[in-house]
């Protein structure tokens, strides 16, 4: 189902340091209980925008889907924190395989300490084997030169609010598919595949472009998505580095100056 659009922004009134007062939209961050059937998976502090999109790419990065139809519904309920602010429940219906199989993953989680890494329990299940990508051509240097500009065009309530990520999907011809934003840059990205996901939109050839810097969740959640180029506008970490050169993905820093930084693949 389709949830109700939200605006991702809120106004305040703030005082200037000269006693005047002035009003401000603020980026909404607020807290989403997501859950698949009767089991709670956790809750992600996000923008409330393209929510749909969101949970399709957070059950893929999170290994709970493969695709777009294992996720047969959910709903979205408006509810408060204990202190009376405001919160939403997303409740999903995965198929009967899908369910059953997370199922038995929490069981097995159960009791276990968490590593650090988004909520993974142990190191095993924080850096599982992923499945390597066919290599694939990167942007022309003039295209990727023109990927700054081409985001911050694309953002709607980054230019209103600013504090806000984006992510952008980008074609091997240079054309710019879709943007999504969030208060952060994971979300931002899960919206964006999730985008892709519920178009059944291969993600081969094609590039992804972070407004962030690159952390090694993010190379994590290309790969599981089938993106060909992952571009961030700050610098990766090395974790992403070796991540990244170690399944295949065109990994590129574009600095201020525009100038691109190549660090997967290398060439001799």
């Amino acid at each position: 189902m389709s949830l109700p659009p939200a605006s991702g922004k809120r106004n305040f009134r703030a005082q200037l340091h000269n006693g005047t007062d002035a009003e401000t939209d603020l980026i909404e961050e607020v807290p989403v209980a997501i859950s698949y059937g009767d089991i709670t998976h956790g809750i992600m502090m996000l923008t409330p925008t393209d929510l749909d999109d969101f949970l399709v790419g957070f059950s893929l990065s999170e290994g709970v889907i493969r695709r777009a139809a294992d996720l047969l519904d959910w709903t979205l309920t408006t509810t408060h924190t204990p202190d009376g602010l405001p919160a939403y429940l997303l409740d999903a219906t995965l198929s009967a395989r899908r369910q059953s199989q997370y199922r038995s993953r929490q069981r097995q989680m159960m009791g276990a300490t968490g590593c650090g890494l988004c909520g993974s329990d142990s190191l095993e299940s924080a850096f599982v084997p992923l499945e390597a990508l066919q290599p694939a051509p990167m942007l022309p240097l003039a295209q990727l030169s023109q990927l700054r500009d081409q985001l911050a065009r694309a953002q709607t309530l980054g230019p209103q609010v600013g504090a806000i990520h984006a992510a952008a999907l980008i074609d091997p011809q240079g054309t710019l598919l879709a943007c999504r934003e969030d208060i952060g840059r994971h979300n931002a990205l899960d919206k964006l595949i999730g985008h892709a996901l519920r178009r059944e939109h291969s993600l081969t050839g094609h590039t992804l472009v972070m407004s962030s810097r690159c952390s090694v969740e993010l190379v994590n959640k290309a790969v599981m998505a089938g993106a060909s180029t992952l571009v961030n506008l700050a610098a990766p970490s090395t974790l992403a580095v070796d991540r990244a050169r170690r399944y295949g993905l065109n990994l590129v820093h574009l600095a201020r100056d525009n100038q691109p930084r190549y660090y997967s693949p290398v060439t001799e």
